[in-house]
């Protein structure tokens, strides 16, 4: 049973041993600390303080992290300098931490100051997902381009992020249980966080990134062009967007739903602190797993997405045959954490391929691009299958969803799922 995840560590002390990519994911796995305490803490005021508000700020946060995304890429191809703009991204977000405990320190815990900290939140939030595209782009560099490399890196950063987010869930939730007003020393501890991440990469970290000949708007205009080109052109690249954009209409945005069903039997502000750490512990072994699939081809990728959805049945069988409390919420939860487990394994192995597959030169323009596309579909996805739960009711809905999913899968397997993808790779100028 160890020696599979001894070997599978061996080689990560191999591949990885590069200075630059260890203080990377410091810097990152420091940052989703920051993320999670927040994204709870969020959670908690918003659903459990003013429901209302805080579903709607769900859906705000969704089209800030699209803008955000877009415009990472455009920084960092217009400026260049990826170091640069990680380390000032880290800096605003924890001068709007700061801001955040500033207010609730001054004007206290009511409804007025929890709607002005969790508007600073989520402007936040919106620009932790900015230095995804920043790192992906450093990571592209540090690694060759190299797809066994990059896709440790992504199974290893994920595999620690979910470890510690499950810690930083347990701890920020217990704290908030015992008060409410531990919010702002949540807060706090978040902002001193973000500025203990910006160390190592403002003076240790030796690559700069790319440094582009001078200030070109053109460039924005060029990375759009290129990406029409490559999702035109480059079929392994065109099988990636259209796999994860028809994944994130059907499945992603489905929480909503499975709180619905879930919410039968717990309060959802409760729920989320629980459901996380099923979701946060799947993601940690499906992470850990990843590097033991070849992905050389798109097969491997679409059965482990329709084991996923095979598993994510029960989402909707579970609560539509079993009524009963002491029965249907453990086989609920354990279902989400073998789910976790598939779809985290997915999303690495695309995420990895995703980042092989784009070129430098416009980096950041295609690959923002790509992710603003997911974003609005997992929006879509969220306000259609939110209609149709209200509508049908949320179990059936979910079987909807995950049947259909599958049958994509299936369609998606007999036209790309012979599709090397190291042969596109190689194939991109």
């Amino acid at each position: 049973m160890t020696k599979p995840l001894n070997d599978l560590f061996s080689k990560y002390r191999s591949i990885l041993n590069i200075r630059d990519v260890s203080l990377l994911i410091y810097s990152n796995v420091i940052n989703n600390i920051v993320y999670n305490v927040s994204q709870f803490v969020l959670t908690i005021l918003g659903f459990y303080t003013m429901s209302v508000f805080g579903v709607a700020l769900v859906y705000v946060l969704y089209a800030l992290s699209s803008m955000a995304r877009l415009f990472s890429g455009v920084i960092i191809d217009v400026f260049g300098r990826e170091r640069r703009a990680l380390v000032i991204n880290n800096a605003l977000i924890a001068m709007l931490f700061l801001i955040a405990f500033l207010i609730l320190t001054i004007m206290g815990i009511n409804t007025l100051s929890l709607v002005l900290v969790l508007i600073v939140i989520v402007i936040g939030m919106s620009l932790y997902t900015m230095m995804g595209t920043i790192r992906s782009a450093l990571i592209k560099d540090l690694l060759g381009n190299d797809n066994e490399k990059i896709t440790l890196y992504t199974s290893l950063n994920n595999t620690l992020r979910s470890m510690i987010s499950v810690f930083s869930t347990v701890v920020s939730g217990y704290l908030l249980f015992l008060s409410i007003h531990i919010t702002k020393y949540l807060i706090l501890s978040s902002a001193i966080l973000s500025i203990i991440a910006l160390a190592p990469p403002l003076i240790l970290m030796e690559y700069h990134g790319r440094v582009t000949a001078g200030t070109n708007a053109q460039v924005i205009r060029r990375g759009f062009v290129r990406f029409g080109e490559l999702f035109k052109g480059n079929i392994g690249f065109r099988a990636i967007i259209l796999t994860v954009t028809v994944t994130y209409l059907l499945i992603i945005s489905l929480d909503v739903l499975s709180y619905s069903i879930l919410s039968l039997y717990y309060n959802v502000a409760l729920l989320a602190g629980i459901d996380s750490l099923f979701g946060y512990a799947g993601a940690t072994i499906g992470s850990m797993l990843t590097p033991r699939f070849r992905v050389s081809r798109l097969r491997v990728i679409y059965v482990i997405l329709t084991m996923a959805l095979i598993i994510g049945l029960g989402f909707g069988i579970i609560p539509m045959f079993i009524r009963s409390l002491v029965i249907a919420v453990p086989l609920l939860f354990m279902v989400n954490l073998i789910y976790n487990i598939f779809i985290n394994a997915f999303f690495t192995a695309v995420g990895s391929t995703l980042i092989s597959v784009v070129p430098r030169g416009e980096f950041g323009i295609v690959y923002s691009s790509a992710w603003v596309l997911f974003t609005a579909s997992q929006i879509v996805s969220a306000v259609i299958w939110a209609f149709m739960g209200s509508v049908i009711g949320a179990p059936k809905a979910m079987i909807i969803t995950m049947a259909t999913g599958i049958m994509a899968s299936l369609v998606f397997n007999t036209v790309y799922g012979k599709v090397s993808l190291k042969e596109e790779k190689d194939g991109v100028k």
